[in-house]
């Protein structure tokens, strides 16, 4: 076979083991690992569903977000894919997945052209067998400025392909332009790469001053950024605020004085901290983390010992090529570092662009240890080769379960619930947060009421009538503004009224935080309209008071009931209580042990008719601190008193189901995330307990909601 046919074969076979490893991935991941910013991508997933079945907003409208406009074709490329197997996650998946395996096929031939075979051999098994959180990203839509990937790869190829040209052309420079252009507003921080490539250009070919050059670039690079123009001509240039600030408002000095005080918070200590799972929350994390940067610095820093030793043995002359893809890595890495220190962009999302020229660098150093001691190469090559697998298969081992195989293959891929909230950030008029109130009254009528709703099926009604509902709530006037309430009150679809009120008591408390007296008065309105009403916002006062209350006072400050609390709320009241205790107890020591100490002295002093009630409340707590690390979480449990248990895990069912109710994700029951990330190894004589608790959550909004909350009758 021919080189070029090797060539073309090697790639291949790379290309083939990255999907198979993702595909797999995808088939056998554990449902509570599925996606970091599942929101984001169930709203990608919901633009592709409208865009299938016909949509009812103008295409702009269905964006993510109004500095991300790349969401809109990530949106449409879904919506083929949904096509083709169906409205499911696993088919959303495929969005990215393709991205990226473009982006390895053009890293792959960039590098091989400029630096051999071998180096784009070592950088595409590095990409195949990356860390966690990049492989997470490369199969999440949008994965968040890992689309930049692929224009950053096709840059560089084009790149080099120009500055290797005997006689130069306008095409590269034109191409150059278009992809810079799309590249730039499809994400922001692809402006990285062409910071990098503009001074690449500049330092390595003096050509850039030639005017034709210039120009073609310049022109080609207006006409593929001309979307993002006529996009924000048209609304009031709303791309240039990220997290409700203007774009340069992100940087400053006062980032560098933090860093530069405390060390562990520079951009490439945050990196190399966060390089496996994007956090280091526990020991284990943080030891990952640790292997994955001594794997892709040993050969690095090893390499740039070996060049400092050496010296520059090479004749003067024309820069070779190799070191001009070196040169941009590093310059790229160097504008990457500095971006980050000087902003407050410290998600990990922000990290993915950097991967794969730090993939290159570490190929490229590792072949160069290789080249400078060729009598153990091959022991290098394996020692090196095998560090890649071992942590590649042993890091991904933990994410993957065998209890809910396929789970991505059947599980709803959009959820009309998210559409409202991503609308309303988007189009809130600026300086109001996510929307006034009467933005939303606006949005409510129309598209949501007059033209999405009607169109959804049974379920997808559901779903985004209950968002509508808990929206409208959050913006409700209380202490009896009447025709305020009544404005509101009216755009609540039918037969959500309960969710509505629960979620008005909610909001009471927000409003009168610490104040619980007050955001009682505040509600007492609504019992002129509907007792049910007015029992609901109560009930949704007492469960969301002891979460947001300040923990003051001890718990045996509070063992008496107020007089005011009536029989029918009487076991809220002290659910709260088990809650706020809970957390009195379980946020000043986080021991469960001691909290188990602090509950065997606490409740043989209470009423024997409230103890189940309070424990019901510290289940609660149980729920919230525990449930999102499910290492070893049945274990946790087996501290408590076995005479304790059916009420703690009670309790622990009514927080799983408010979690469920007011989730905006569209699974329910036994194949929601909540439930099979909270009931992992829970034992039998649990999980009777929690399906009671998660019952009782659930009857609040049960019955004909509609009928049971008409207002009373007025004299």
């Amino acid at each position: 076979m021919t080189p070029l046919g090797n060539s073309r074969a090697a790639l291949s076979g790379f290309l083939l083991l990255f999907v198979a490893s993702r595909l797999l991935y995808l088939m056998l991941i554990d449902p509570s690992y599925l996606s970091p910013l599942l929101d984001d991508e169930l709203h990608v997933g919901t633009m592709a569903h409208e865009l299938v079945t016909g949509p009812t907003l103008p295409f702009t409208e269905y964006r993510v977000s109004n500095y991300m406009l790349g969401t809109l074709v990530m949106g449409t490329l879904a919506a083929g894919f949904f096509l083709l197997f169906g409205p499911t996650i696993f088919a959303l998946k495929l969005a990215p997945l393709l991205v990226f395996t473009l982006a390895l096929a053009i890293w792959y031939q960039t590098i091989r052209h400029a630096a051999g075979a071998r180096v784009a051999g070592y950088f595409a098994l590095l990409f195949c067998f990356s860390p966690p959180v990049f492989t997470a990203y490369s199969t999440a839509t949008p994965n968040c400025h890992g689309e930049s990937l692929l224009f950053s790869a096709l840059t560089v190829f084009l790149l080099f392909r120009m500055f290797s040209e005997e006689k130069p052309s306008p095409a590269f420079p034109a191409l150059l332009g278009l992809t810079a252009g799309v590249g730039l507003w499809f994400n922001y921080i692809y402006g990285l790469t062409l910071v990098a490539l503009l001074g690449s250009w500049v330092w390595y070919d003096k050509r850039i001053l030639r005017l034709p050059q210039v120009l073609w670039f310049t022109l080609s690079f207006v006409v593929s950024f001309s979307p993002w123009i006529v996009f924000n001509m048209q609304t009031h240039f709303a791309g240039f605020v990220i997290y409700d600030k203007t774009v340069w408002e992100h940087f400053g000095l006062a980032h560098l004085w933090d860093g530069l005080a405390h060390p562990q918070r520079l951009a490439p200590i945050v990196f190399l901290r966060a390089i496996a799972f994007g956090h280091d929350w526990d020991l284990y994390r943080r030891a990952v983390s640790l292997l994955y940067s001594l794997l892709y610095l040993g050969p690095i820093l090893t390499a740039g010992f070996l060049r400092l030793k050496m010296g520059r043995s090479a004749p003067a002359g024309p820069s070779p090529t190799q070191p001009t893809l070196v040169g941009f890595s590093l310059l790229y890495l160097g504008v990457f570092a500095l971006a980050v220190q000087f902003s407050d962009f410290r998600f990990t999302h922000y990290h993915v662009p950097a991967y794969p020229f730090l993939f290159f660098l570490t190929a490229y150093s590792l072949a160069r240890c290789q080249d400078a001691f060729p009598n153990v190469q091959k022991k290098i090559q394996i020692i090196f080769l095998a560090g890649v697998f071992v942590l590649g298969l042993g890091t991904h081992i933990p994410l993957l379960s065998l209890d809910r195989p396929g789970y991505a293959l059947s599980a709803k891929g959009y959820a009309y619930a998210v559409l409202p909230l991503y609308y309303s950030f988007n189009h809130a008029p600026p300086g109001s947060g996510k929307g006034d109130r009467e933005f939303l009254l606006e949005m409510v009528q129309r598209p949501f009421l007059s033209d999405i709703l009607p169109k959804l099926s049974g379920d997808d009604q559901q779903e985004l009538s209950r968002t509508l509902a808990v929206m409208l709530a959050r913006k409700a006037p209380l202490n009896g503004q009447a025709e305020d309430f009544a404005r509101i009150e009216r755009l609540v679809p039918p037969g959500f009224d309960r969710y509505f009120y629960y979620r008005l008591g909610k909001t009471a408390v927000v409003r009168h935080r610490n104040e619980l007296p007050k955001a009682v008065a505040a509600v007492k309105f609504v019992r002129h309209r509907s007792p049910t009403a007015h029992h609901l916002a109560l009930v949704g006062i007492y469960r969301s008071w002891s979460n947001l209350a300040s923990l003051d006072a001890s718990p045996e400050a509070l063992l008496n009931a107020p007089a005011g609390v009536t029989p029918e709320l009487s076991p809220h009241y002290w659910r709260a209580l088990g809650l706020l205790a809970g957390r009195y107890w379980y946020e000043k020591d986080q021991s469960l042990s001691r909290l188990s100490a602090n509950l065997q002295v606490f409740v043989p002093r209470l009423d024997p008719s409230v103890q189940r009630y309070v424990l019901q409340g510290v289940g609660q707590v149980l729920f919230a601190s525990l449930s999102a690390d499910d290492w070893d979480l049945a274990a946790e449990l087996e501290r408590f008193p076995h005479a304790y248990q059916d009420g703690l895990m009670e309790g622990w069912g009514m927080a799983l189901g408010e979690d469920e109710v007011f989730s905006p994700h569209p699974w329910r029951g036994q194949e929601s995330l909540s439930w099979i990330v909270s009931t992992k190894g829970i034992s039998a004589r649990s999980l009777v307990s929690i399906r009671q608790g998660k019952a009782q959550f659930e009857a609040l909004f049960e019955g004909p909601a509609s009928k049971s909350l008409e207002p009373s009758p007025r004299p």
